[in-house]
């Protein structure tokens, strides 16, 4: 585990408890990617997971796929999961827009469509060629209002042509909605990335800008939105608290699967002229030329609407490691789009060996609400959250401990003080490993009992990681 980020230590002052805002989180599961639901901590720290590499799933290696092939998505379409990504075999070659499907989110196909030939073939996995490809983002558009034959919606396009909107209502068949593009304000030399917002009851576009305008200073993202896919707002500036500006190269920023109203987002961190290998190295690995500058990781960071991400790891997510192809410029892009898996298990698909003739999709795996967690060790710590308003007759956790460790859950009122049968030695304690455990308590007080009430809960950890709560 890498502790990545500490939350600052402080006492439970009763006058700062009964001060903090009240927060309204109902029956919305609340993962621990940030510290919106937490007042005070002791020796507990906010980490960042390691997921675990799943290997290869899809090699980029069609002669119209290539060397640059990349900006991936991902979307998980009731049973089955596509995927859409830019062929590109050269720096100078033109894009088009391949499609690939899996019935797992682990073996994947390239069917052979005969929508678009390349140099003669017919059977190719080519979906889309021309304006809006090279750059081509999808999403299944959640709008309670959409239109069936526009289930899939997409923008794709270029600081040349702007934004065009596009869609489809089976994935792979795809037309222009309009002949203009709908948003031009904007660098695009990126992926785009839009989505429908439940939270925020609009469609929402992250795109490419430049601090400086005009492709100068620092690369970075703004924000417009919509309520038709049409007309879009004066876009706005992401901020990102009070952390210093990176380069960041993509946002993939999208509403995580079991709790839509946080945004995740893994951007590529590019840092410009910054070099390891030399070239005469590069070129042994087959890398294309002068592409050994820029180095690159990726970041998480995460988003509750408007626009302010939360930087709350400053550190990376993925390092380029051992493998010296990955020490090359614009490598470790993350594809857009966390997915579940198999039950208890989610996805998310990083590209390895940019620029190289090895390019490919490696698949990294982790348990729900896994990507961090709030986090004690030998020494045991606790957390203090906000108050929140009691609803639902059960309180269900996401933990896991080791076989000495232990979670003790007690809650209190408002002002931090002990609820009888909730706390103290009536405290529920257990240890394991459990993606959904309810939490009972020894007194044989049940949580509908508090119904009504504005609670906190104090969390007690010893060598043990908390992923998520939710109210049922």
């Amino acid at each position: 585990m890498r502790i990545v980020s500490v939350l600052l230590l402080a006492g439970i002052a009763q006058a700062a408890l009964a001060n903090s805002n009240l927060v309204n989180i109902s029956t919305r599961l609340e993962p621990f990617f940030d510290d919106y639901l937490v007042a005070t901590v002791h020796n507990v720290s906010l980490v960042l997971g390691i997921p675990e590499n799943n290997g290869t799933v899809l090699s980029f290696d069609e002669p119209y796929e290539g060397n640059f092939a990349c900006y991936v998505t991902v979307l998980k379409d009731e049973q089955k999961y596509r995927m859409y990504y830019r062929g590109q075999s050269t720096d100078k070659s033109p894009s088009v827009t391949c499609y690939a499907e899996s019935n797992d989110g682990r073996k994947w196909v390239k069917p052979r469509l005969g929508l678009n030939a390349y140099q003669g073939r017919k059977d190719t996995n080519i979906i889309m060629v021309g304006d809006g490809t090279g750059n081509f983002c999808p999403f299944i558009d959640a709008n309670p209002m959409v239109k069936p034959e526009e289930k899939f919606k997409a923008v794709g396009g270029s600081a040349r042509t702007g934004l065009y909107a596009f869609a489809s209502a089976d994935g792979v068949n795809w037309h222009r909605l309009y002949d203009r593009p709908v948003f031009t304000e904007g660098a695009f030399d990126s992926q785009n990335v839009p989505f429908w917002s439940d939270a925020e009851g609009c469609y929402v576009l992250y795109f490419r800008v430049w601090s400086e305008g005009d492709f100068n200073g620092i690369r970075t993202i703004s924000r417009t939105t919509s309520k038709d896919f049409i007309h879009w707002s004066r876009p706005e500036r992401m901020t990102f608290g009070d952390t210093p500006m990176e380069h960041l190269y993509t946002n993939q920023t999208h509403p995580y699967y079991r709790a839509p109203h946080i945004y995740l987002a893994f951007s590529m961190r590019l840092m410009p002229e910054r070099q390891l290998l030399s070239a005469e190295e590069a070129r042994s690995l087959g890398v294309f030329p002068d592409r050994e500058r820029h180095v690159s990781d990726t970041i998480f960071m995460t988003s509750r609407g408007g626009t302010a991400y939360q930087r709350t790891f400053m550190s990376a997510y993925f390092r380029p490691g051992l493998d010296r192809n990955m020490w090359v410029a614009r490598n470790s892009i993350v594809a857009l789009g966390v997915v579940p898996l198999e039950k208890g298990r989610m996805g998310l698909y990083r590209q390895h060996h940019y620029a190289s003739p090895t390019n490919h999709l490696v698949l990294y795996s982790m348990r729900e609400d896994g990507i961090a967690s709030l986090h004690a060790g030998a020494e045991a710590g606790f957390v203090v959250t906000k108050p929140f308003k009691h609803t639902g007759t059960g309180l269900w956790l996401n933990y896991a401990t080791s076989a000495v460790g232990t979670v003790a859950v007690e809650v209190l009122d408002a002002d931090g003080n002990g609820l009888t049968g909730f706390s103290g030695e009536q405290a529920s304690r257990f240890f394991g490993d459990s993606l959904e455990e309810e939490v009972k308590w020894s007194s044989g007080r049940s949580w509908a009992q508090l119904a009504g009430k504005v609670v906190r809960l104090r969390i007690s950890l010893h060598d043990a990681d908390l992923y998520s709560i939710q109210q049922r």
